[in-house]
């Protein structure tokens, strides 16, 4: 989280007036005052009401557990295909650029053979 250097400053502040043990603890105190206080546009609540089907012949999830460790069991069961990317470039590897020859001139980056 970012913060300007006045919020900062009076975040310190009220955390030293309250005496409070952290700027955490009071930047959370007020985000929870904010949050239940009211003063939250109605467009900004959401809520899970009314989007869980349960179904009718289970109405108490009876049958909950063995459902989901069936769904587990059938997704572990699937084959992973698992595959490393190589690397672009890594510090020990030359590539075939990393010496530089003229063709044709028999010169080398790398030094001269005297005969």
């Amino acid at each position: 989280m970012t913060l300007d250097d006045t919020n900062l400053l009076w975040l310190k502040s009220r955390t030293a007036a309250v005496k409070g043990k952290s700027l955490s603890d009071t930047l959370d105190s007020l985000v929870t005052a904010a949050r239940t206080g009211g003063a939250t546009p109605l467009a900004a609540i959401r809520s899970i009401a009314g989007t869980v089907d349960i179904a009718s012949d289970d109405p108490n999830l009876d049958s909950a557990d063995d459902h989901l460790r069936q769904l587990f069991d059938a997704s572990l069961s699937r084959p992973i295909v698992a595959r490393e990317t190589p690397p672009d470039w890594s510090p020990g590897l030359k590539t075939r650029g990393s010496v530089e020859q003229t063709r044709g001139s028999g010169k080398k980056s790398r030094g001269s053979r005297r005969g």
